[in-house]
């Protein structure tokens, strides 16, 4: 069976799915302070617990993809991601939607690490230095976009309709990688 390397715009978008949720809840802060009637800071827990989910998924992927492979590891996370994300859509409390947020985190980190290591392990250097460039725009664009389109989505449909768009965006990223994507044997079986 041959295969063929990943889509650019795939790679380009599982790198990004975590800056994306990081940044598209900004505007909804106040809201959730209101919703929970909790005070602001521990609201920004949502915030903070994000950025040491991404902190610490950094440490892990890297190890475990060169035993494990690229894409397996890849799938796992952006499933963490996922599953971290339908618990904060039907999030009852702040604690629960913290905890929500930090798998969240810790499944979409896959992304930023696993994106650029698989464009540096199927493109020679050449190609790889002008796909890195791509997904690097991609990366320096999303954290400007994404609160725009959160406050839009809070505003006509809640707080809630943000963790649909992410929720709708992972389901697609994983059957498009699980289905669509057929790996390169590098990706499949790095050692």
């Amino acid at each position: 069976m041959t295969r063929r390397p990943p889509p650019l715009v795939l790679l380009a978008l599982v790198t990004a799915i975590a800056p994306v949720a990081l940044h598209m809840l900004v505007p909804v802060l106040p809201v959730l302070a209101a919703v929970f009637a909790a005070p602001p800071g521990a609201v920004q827990l949502v915030l903070t617990l994000f950025l040491a989910g991404i902190a610490a998924g950094q440490l892990v992927y890297g190890p475990l993809s060169d035993r494990f492979g690229r894409r397996p590891v890849l799938l796992a996370g952006l499933a963490l991601f996922l599953a971290g994300t339908v618990l904060c859509g039907f999030a009852r409390s702040l604690p629960m939607l913290i905890t929500g947020r930090t798998f969240e985190a810790l499944g979409g980190c896959a992304g930023m690490v696993l994106g650029r290591a698989i464009v540096r392990d199927i493109y020679d250097r050449e190609r790889s230095a002008s796909a890195l460039a791509t997904i690097m725009m991609v990366m320096s664009l999303a954290p400007s976009l994404a609160p725009l389109i959160g406050a839009y989505l809070a505003e006509w449909g809640g707080w809630r309709a943000d963790f649909v768009l992410l929720g709708m965006v992972g389901a697609v990223t994983i059957e498009k990688l699980d289905r669509g994507f057929r790996s390169s044997t590098q990706i499949e079986n790095r050692t």
